[in-house]
């Protein structure tokens, strides 16, 4: 996404008279990265993994608002059935975490129950300018911190299924409960909510009538937390923001807001423990639902949480209070499908080129040693008509998707490796069949958007570790981590399968597979047969635990199928053993997987069926999470300061202002590069606050 980004930049109007040509060089036939995606068997979605939007992704949308409009589908291609973003996106506002019952409270007895929640929707939209906020400094995230509170406070109901409604309003509407109205009105909404007005720049002082008022609640909730859940969950969440409000207090983030990213040092829930967090909040859902989110897991490791803390505070904040109409937005097909495909349509229009089937060997330094040279690269396969000229996409019921099998009437003879897209992707590629060429500066390039992921920089840029202390700094340090996806397609509909709820998006589940999202609306975009069709599609994704070092195994062609088998053997435990707390209805009465229920496994019986459907275990250091582990913040370079003068970066793993693994992050950087070949200041047409304007 970061490299697609920095090419819708640099290819705006006009770009002719800046460049003689724009070239995107990519390893296969599928462009996008970890958001690459293609259709399968009865043309069902396959993913990387899943894929979500989150509600402050303004950079991402922006492009893709602007994307569509060139398009003009509605007058280029009026069959196609995604026509608009309006049409590719929808709000999602059910979100929840999974409680482990033993662990809230050993007396509540053992087993996983799910926590369900509502945020409200606004009518501000993402990716639109006016719609941007006037104000996101850390005093705003306190205020909004406490609000939310009070916000959750009074949703509480002793009489309903536990479940909260938060906002991202400044002013979140009020539902009352009978539990929010005897405490939270009283103790709570009048006076935090005053202090939190407050104008004044806040000192350590303040923190005395926010601690009696929590010390209070404390009591209040506790004393009801062995006949009410909900009431130790409200204590959890009030802990944690009452120690995140103390936290950027004493640690002079208010009155300095660039220290936050001093917290980075440090991992985040030790922090709120610093700062008096109570120490069953600190190991509640709350805090590990954070942490699934950004796989913030040292080697994939359940045991070994890591994120900075400062990056906890500011992600946590952005996705709570500064989400445009929802705090999720699903996609109506996969990402490929409404996202990538579209930027590849978009791009050709514009005139940019596409060197598909091209890996990148290897970047050479200069006389110099101050810019990139020369490139080695592989062409893995002749194409008729040069080296530009694949178009990867089909039709799939009017949609433009990227083809899984190779397109053979565009290649030269047969493919040295197979038909299959996916093998040509892969870092272990046998390259028996490539022919070796080399890109040279002044001839075959003079600018370098250096947009491969971070975990495969080691590989190609051996010489600019060897020049440059921040460079190899950054390939050491910058971590990564395995993940590993599900996709579910099941025959019974979901309020069968226990979910009235249709939508939900869940995570804090026992790994592996800790998260769950319910995407039934892929179903209609995928062509099932009537006697076969599924009703849910449920994705799952985790971190992938690696014990041994990944970097000893990266040159090992073993490495992908071991990944696979030991991610088959999390399937089936997950699907055989773990899978009644999700969705109940796929076991029996007596507990055993009603195997039945899988679509697409033809005669298939039994366990047998389960291998009908899809996983993968993402281990290619292209496919690797980028983390946020503490004490690395520091070591990444911003696009604009590679160290090397014709080269600049482009992905999620930069110092972007977001500085996590996500699509808004990939693209604010593509844009800072494109911006940096333009000579423009590096936040041009970049929108939102982040990190970097603090």
């Amino acid at each position: 996404m970061g490299g697609l980004a920095a090419a819708w930049r640099l290819s705006e109007p006009g770009w002719q008279e800046r460049f003689s040509r724009i070239t995107v060089y990519q390893r296969g036939a599928r462009l996008g990265g970890k958001g690459a995606s293609s259709r399968g068997v009865h043309d069902r979605v396959e993913e990387h993994g899943l894929h979500v939007w989150l509600g402050y992704y303004d950079n991402a949308f922006a492009m893709m608002r602007q994307c569509y409009e060139e398009l003009d589908r509605a007058r280029t291609d009026p069959d196609c059935p995604i026509r608009s973003v309006d049409d590719a996106f929808f709000p999602s506002v059910r979100v929840g975490l999974f409680d482990d019952l033993h662990r809230l409270d050993p007396r509540a007895g053992s087993g996983w129950v799910p926590w369900l929640g509502d945020f409200t929707t606004n009518s501000l939209v993402p990716g639109d300018p006016a719609s941007q906020s006037g104000s996101f400094t850390p005093l705003d995230i306190v205020r909004r911190s406490i609000r939310l509170l009070v916000d959750f406070f009074v949703s509480i109901d002793e009489h309903v299924a536990p479940a909260m409604s938060m906002s991202g309003s400044p002013t979140p509407p009020r539902r009352g409960g009978s539990l929010g109205a005897g405490v939270a009105h009283t103790a709570v909404a009048l006076g935090i909510e005053a202090l939190a007005a407050a104008d004044a720049l806040w000192e350590p002082p303040v923190m005395e009538p926010v601690d009696r008022l929590a010390t209070r609640l404390r009591s209040t909730l506790l004393e009801r937390a062995g006949t009410d859940p909900a009431a130790r969950r409200m204590w959890h969440l009030i802990s944690i923001v009452v120690a995140q409000v103390r936290g950027l207090v004493t640690d002079g983030v208010l009155a300095d807001p660039s220290r936050i990213r001093e917290l980075n040092t440090e991992d985040y829930r030790a922090w709120t423990l610093r700062h008096g967090a109570d120490p069953d909040a600190a190991d509640s859902t709350l805090i590990r639902g954070l942490y699934d989110l950004v796989f913030g897991f040292r080697d994939g490791d359940p045991e070994q949480p890591g994120f900075g803390a400062g990056l906890g505070v500011f992600l946590s904040a952005k996705t709570f209070f500064d989400y445009k109409g929802a705090v999720f937005w699903k996609m109506a097909a996969g990402m490929g499908d409404v996202v990538i495909a579209p930027l590849h349509q978009a791009l050709r229009s514009r005139g940019v080129d596409f060197e598909l089937f091209t890996r990148i060997d290897d970047l050479h330094l200069d006389d110099s040693g101050e810019r990139i040279g020369s490139i080695d690269i592989t062409r893995q396969v002749e194409l008729v008509d040069g080296p530009a000229s694949y178009d990867p996409l089909v039709d799939v019921g009017g949609l433009p998707c990227f083809s899984r099998e190779l397109l053979l009437e565009q290649i030269v003879g047969d493919p040295p490796t197979g038909t299959d897209s996916e093998v040509y992707e892969s870092h272990w590629w046998p390259d028996d069949g490539g022919r070796r060429e080399t890109l040279r500066r002044g001839i075959d390039f003079d600018d370098v958007v250096f947009a491969l992921p971070v975990g495969m920089a080691p590989h190609v840029t051996s010489e600019l570790v060897a020049r440059d202390a921040r460079w190899r700094a950054m390939c050491e340090g910058v971590a990564t981590v395995a993940t590993e996806a599900l996709q579910l397609w099941i025959r019974s509909p979901e309020p069968e399968l226990g979910w009235t709820t249709p939508g939900s998006t869940m995570t804090g589940y026992q790994p592996p597979f800790d998260t769950w999202a319910s995407m039934p609306q892929l179903i209609e975009r995928e062509h099932w047969p009537d006697d076969d069709r599924p009703t849910t599609v449920a994705y799952f994704c985790s971190a992938l635990h690696e014990p041994d070092d990944p970097r000893a195994d990266v040159d090992d062609p073993s490495t992908p199928t071991r990944a696979r088998d030991e991610v088959a053997r999390h399937v089936r435990g997950l699907v055989g053993d773990r899978i009644g707390p999700l969705l109940p209805g796929l076991v029996d009465d007596g507990g055993a997987t009603r195997w039945d229920l899988l679509c697409g496994a033809g005669d298939a019986t039994g366990e047998a069926r389960l291998d009908s459907q899809y996983w993968r275990a993402n281990v290619d250091p292209s496919d690797r999470y980028v983390q946020s582990l503490p004490g690395t913040d520091h070591l990444r370079l911003r696009s604009n300061d590679s160290g090397f003068a014709n080269m600049v970066l482009a992905g999620d793993w930069t110092d972007n202002g977001l500085n996590a693994g996500c699509i808004e992050a990939a693209v604010m950087s593509g844009l800072k590069a494109a911006n940096a070949i333009l000579g423009r200041d590096p936040k041009a047409g970049v929108l939102g606050i982040y990190l970097d304007d603090w």
